[in-house]
C-alpha cells in the first residue's frame, strides 16, 4: 500500500527528532561519565559527547530525508 508523501515526510521527521533526542542525551550522559571519572569535572567532554551524540543523528536524518526526497524506498 502506498503512502502519501507528504506522511512519509512527517514520520521521518518524527523519527529524527526522537533520534536526535536519544542520541543527543546519550552523548551527554557518555560525556558527564568521562568527565567525572578522567578530567576532574571539566565541561568539554560533555559537549564534546553530546555534539557526537547530535552529529551522529544529523547523519541518519540526512540520509532519510534525501531518501524520501529521491524517491528511494527501503
Amino acid at each position: 500500500m502506498s503512502t502519501a508523501p507528504e506522511d512519509r515526510l512527517r514520520e521521518n521527521l518524527n523519527r529524527c527528532l526522537s533520534d536526535s533526542l536519544v542520541k543527543g542525551v546519550g552523548g551527554l550522559v557518555i560525556g558527564s561519565v568521562v568527565t567525572l571519572l578522567f578530567f576532574r569535572r571539566r565541561i568539554w567532554p560533555v559537549w564534546l559527547g553530546t555534539g557526537f551524540g547530535v552529529g551522529v543523528a544529523y547523519r541518519g536524518c540526512e540520509k532519510e530525508l534525501n531518501d524520501v526526497k529521491f524517491g528511494q524506498r527501503k
